[in-house]
């Protein structure tokens, strides 16, 4: 069973037990009622989505069954939050989750660069970060003048850079 992280337990939020969590995730009512797992290093916890309301664009208010009052929520702090990848709405090629991209190929023409290591979240705009195979990283930045293509079937994306992005 594949999880994929919806986003980071920040803080706790009045006395019951709601704690706030650091998210982009949008489809949130697929969530409720449903059992996720809270991970923080070695340490994991199995919880149910009593609730869950949005306060802005990337901040959630969280109620599990398990948490009834703030310093069982205190504990939780750091944690992230992790579902099913079934849970999660189909997308296409033009609308994806970022977690899909991770370990793809990712070629300039004909040379291969690295592969996807991570994603990072900027204020302007995402950014891929490509891992060569001596382990140099090379950031390139989530926007069509950069990100050519995306092939999910062939597991590779296609980029142009600039001068000075591959040192």
């Amino acid at each position: 069973m594949e999880l994929v992280n919806i986003g980071t337990i920040t803080g706790t939020h009045h006395l019951n037990g709601a704690v706030k969590v650091t998210s982009i995730f949008q489809d949130t009512d697929v969530i409720i009622s449903e059992k996720v797992l809270l991970e923080k290093n070695n340490d994991k916890k199995l919880c149910t989505v009593k609730s869950v309301k949005r306060i802005n664009n990337k901040k959630l208010i969280v109620e599990f069954s398990e948490i009834s009052n703030i310093n069982d929520a205190k504990s939780l702090n750091g944690y992230q939050v992790k579902i099913r990848r079934d849970l999660l709405p189909e997308k296409t090629e033009e609308d994806f989750y970022y977690n899909d991209l991770l370990g793809m190929k990712v070629f300039e023409k004909e040379e291969y660069l690295g592969d996807i290591l991570d994603t990072m979240e900027t204020a302007a705009h995402d950014i891929l970060v490509v891992v060569n195979s001596d382990g140099r990283e090379i950031l390139v930045p989530m926007v069509d003048i950069f990100v050519k293509k995306i092939d999910f079937e062939a597991g590779k994306i296609e980029v142009e850079l600039i001068e000075g992005m591959k040192e």
